[in-house]
């Protein structure tokens, strides 16, 4: 028999509301009453239907969480997945996640939208990074923000990525350095979020009187496997590059092999520099000067943004995330030397696997 309140009421000897109050921890339930309701409750194994009861006061206390990318090897959404259920878990919430696959299906992020406001969440959180122009015309009616959404639109409710703050600091740095020749692995253009930190990179070398030369750019995965074989691609030319900019850190690491297998040490003989700032960076040899995209911070913005939309907190906030460089042991100062050495190695071969 499916127990409720009613029957653990009647096995209590209580009322309807003294059992509703000890489920609920209300102290001022006389201790007595309240020993009697538990140990009806632990001896037939009652739980509370939390959501059943409140969807029945119009609230479902879940939040749903859009993410673009569920990869073992890049840690950068599971990161940003345990920040937002941290920051829900804190305010009463449950997330329900969503893997938008927008690789094999452009419009799934749609789909995982219309699932997720069909579960009766409040609001939903999309941190897919400017992946999301499919949902303009999606009929989804629950509050939404966005995280890195290129769009100006005002409906569209954005926590603004600052790319630029954080690369331009790189490249000052860079450049105070001596670098002259500065390469970019910068990920697939077909991610808008990859485009905007090209784009940065790009006005950040303008800015300090650089060009990024086309023999300098290289567009790849941003994935270990992308990272290692397009820094080949970045040594191959007669004069190569003195210093690396990658699109995130897992390309730099992926980068970061290939470079030590051909005989060049990161921090000594040629200067790399991530993007994330992923805990793994500072474990790294050497450690991986980084560009901090932080997913606690982001995750963080994010759920308090969706609190705005909600109406928990009644006065609406820009919400902006500021990139800003991390340095480690993986830049260098140019040297003249070190770059004909590196001139003379031959890198048309494959990367290491």
């Amino acid at each position: 028999m499916a127990l409720n309140i009613k029957e653990i009421a009647r096995q209590a000897r209580v009322s309807h509301s003294t059992v509703s109050r000890v489920i609920n921890n209300v102290e001022t339930v006389d201790p007595k009453l309240a020993r009697r309701v538990r140990a009806v409750i632990e001896r037939v194994g009652y739980r509370p239907n939390y959501q059943a009861r409140a969807l029945a006061r119009g609230r479902s206390r879940t939040v749903g969480l859009i993410v673009s990318e569920l990869n073992a090897s890049n840690p950068f959404f599971s990161e940003t997945i345990l920040h937002f259920e941290r920051a829900a878990v804190k305010h009463g919430y449950e997330v329900l996640i969503s893997f938008a696959d927008t690789a094999t299906q452009s419009d799934h992020i749609v789909k995982c939208a219309t699932r997720l406001q069909e579960r009766q969440v409040e609001g939903i959180a999309a941190l897919t990074f400017g992946m999301e122009q499919s949902l303009s015309g999606a009929k989804i009616s629950i509050p939404m923000i966005y995280a890195g959404s290129d769009s100006d639109l005002p409906e569209i409710n954005n926590v603004r990525i600052d790319y630029l703050s954080g690369i331009r600091e790189a490249v000052e740095h860079l450049v105070d350095l001596g670098h002259q020749r500065i390469g970019y692995l910068s990920g697939q253009l077909n991610w808008n979020s990859m485009r905007t930190r090209n784009d940065a990179v790009r006005q950040a070398m303008e800015e300090t009187g650089l060009n990024l030369a086309k023999e300098l750019f290289v567009e790849c995965p941003h994935t270990w496997e992308g990272g290692a074989s397009g820094v080949l691609q970045l040594l191959s030319p007669r004069q190569p590059p003195t210093a690396v900019m990658c699109c995130n850190d897992v390309a730099a690491i992926g980068a970061m092999k290939t470079l030590s297998s051909r005989g060049l040490q990161v921090g000594r003989d040629i200067a790399l520099i991530g993007f994330d700032d992923l805990t793994i960076c500072r474990f790294t040899q050497p450690a991986l000067s980084s560009i901090q995209f932080a997913p606690s911070e982001i995750a963080s913005l994010a759920f308090r943004a969706l609190m705005d939309e909600i109406g928990e907190n009644k006065s609406k906030t820009t919400y902006e995330y500021k990139t800003k460089l991390i340095l480690r042991e993986s830049t260098c100062a140019f040297s003249l030397e070190l770059l004909r050495g590196a001139s003379a190695l031959t890198f048309h071969d494959t990367a290491p696997q």
